[in-house]
């Protein structure tokens, strides 16, 4: 009788944790974490060329390069903690001497010589993630390898990748109100799968790390955004961008930039320097939208003082750094030389559906020695992005530009070498850059 019951116990007890352990995995692929976990498998091909005689006699700088990158993004277990991985691989279709300054592949040695240019392979992003709190009032945290595109006074560009930081990032949001803050102390750039620390811009001292902190006001109509940031010792910088759509179809923007020189900058030599103590940049911008075109205008102002040279603001807070910036004077040139005035105008039209081609054109002016420089350029662009279909997921890009400058004393110092005649002598650019994207969801 006792071994009766006790059979019954077992068989009771064992069917109990078959049931318990079938509910429990039921559970776990129920759970976020694989419900909303996604794959992504992408490829880019891109190419970039310019011809230019600015700093030296008339160069081609030109790469071609094809990324194939794997995207994993977890859903949250327990509804808040998660993972997210990126993997990209690189490979080197074509190289000028100059290669490297187009960002696209690795420069495995010293100068430019095309020779150097390799393929590379890297885990872009690698990072834990967590998210706490509900709709009202959330916060969403990374720690790890992460991207970080305008956030605080930082940012990330992609190429054939997308360069990424070392360290935390996170945002506290309360209805329409969002603060972030931001800790970096190194860098995975865009054209390399070699970790690298921030430097200043004579490549003497190391910066230890970037730290910045955001406060923003959001809702459908409105966006002001401040942020303020320190790269150790060397730069200080503040950013303040607003955006207001007083109508569906009209878009005012205004974007204000400023760095204050710290220790480590000032002892750097005067050649080696940006501007004296401070730069700023003012700009505003107008956009008006339709179905099927748009155009946007944009004034910008820069105040960079530098001694017996000219000054500029750098939008980036040293070497291996991405600096936020949003204003329409950074084009093929950046138009942000110490008094320069600005004028940038965005023309956009779909001639077709899902195709929109368009002129995107820069002219700028400032005096240098009682000499008025003038300084601009045209570029012809064209998207692709179906939107249905069998090519839904592909977009390419085309763009071809004509510029026009001066000649510098060298790729560093800005400063217009004059000829003879004591005039400055003008320097004309012609670029070109295809970029084709393809997407597939295997998650």
């Amino acid at each position: 009788m006792k071994i009766k019951h006790l059979t019954l116990i077992l068989i009771s007890l064992s069917s109990y944790s078959t049931l318990a352990n079938e509910i429990t995995y039921n559970s776990f692929l129920d759970n976020t974490f694989i419900k909303d976990s996604k794959l992504d498998f992408s490829t880019r091909n891109h190419w970039k060329y310019l011809k230019e005689n600015a700093s030296q006699p008339k160069e081609v700088h030109s790469a071609w390069g094809q990324a194939f990158s794997f995207d994993y993004k977890s859903g949250y277990l327990f509804d808040t903690i998660g993972f997210d991985v990126t993997y990209d691989n690189i490979i080197k279709l074509g190289a000028s001497d100059y290669f490297a300054t187009r960002n696209l592949l690795y420069n495995d040695g010293k100068g430019y010589n095309k020779h150097n240019a390799h393929g590379f392979n890297k885990f872009t992003q690698r990072y834990a993630k967590i998210k706490v709190g509900n709709q009202a009032i959330n916060f969403n945290g990374k720690a790890g390898w992460h991207s970080l595109k305008d956030f605080g006074i930082i940012s990330s560009s992609k190429h054939l990748t997308r360069n990424s930081y070392l360290g935390y990032s996170g945002t506290l949001k309360y209805d329409n109100v969002y603060f972030s803050l931001a800790y970096i102390d190194s860098t995975l750039p865009r054209e390399s799968a070699k970790k690298l620390h921030f430097l200043t811009a004579d490549r003497k001292k190391v910066i230890d790390n970037i730290s910045t902190a955001e406060i923003a006001y959001k809702d459908k109509d409105l966006t002001l955004d401040y942020a303020y940031g320190v790269a150790k010792d060397y730069l200080k910088r503040h950013v303040i961008e607003l955006s207001y759509k007083p109508t569906q179809k009209l878009i005012l923007g205004g974007q204000f930039y400023g760095s204050y020189a710290l220790d480590n900058y000032d002892a750097m030599k005067q050649n080696k320097k940006e501007f004296e103590d401070h730069a700023w940049h003012y700009a505003t911008d107008i956009e008006w939208k339709e179905e099927d075109w748009s155009m946007k205008f944009g004034l910008a102002y820069t105040d960079a003082n530098k001694h017996n040279a000219i000054g500029y603001y750098n939008r980036h807070l040293g070497k291996n750094t991405r600096g936020r910036f949003n204003g329409l004077a950074a084009a093929g040139a950046d138009y942000m030389r110490d008094g320069e005035l600005v004028f940038t105008s965005v023309l956009t039209y779909d001639f077709v559906k899902d195709n929109s081609t368009g002129l995107y054109m820069n002219y700028g002016e400032f005096n240098y020695k009682h000499d008025t420089l003038k300084n601009g350029e045209i570029n012809v662009f064209n998207i692709w992005k179906p939107t249905s279909g069998t090519f839904k997921n592909l977009s390419i890009l085309s763009k071809l530009g004509y510029g026009w400058s001066y000649k510098t004393i060298s790729a560093s110092d800005i400063t217009p070498k004059l000829d003879k005649h004591g005039k400055a002598q003008r320097s004309p650019t012609l670029s070109a850059e295809t970029v084709i994207d393809y997407r597939f969801n295997l998650l």
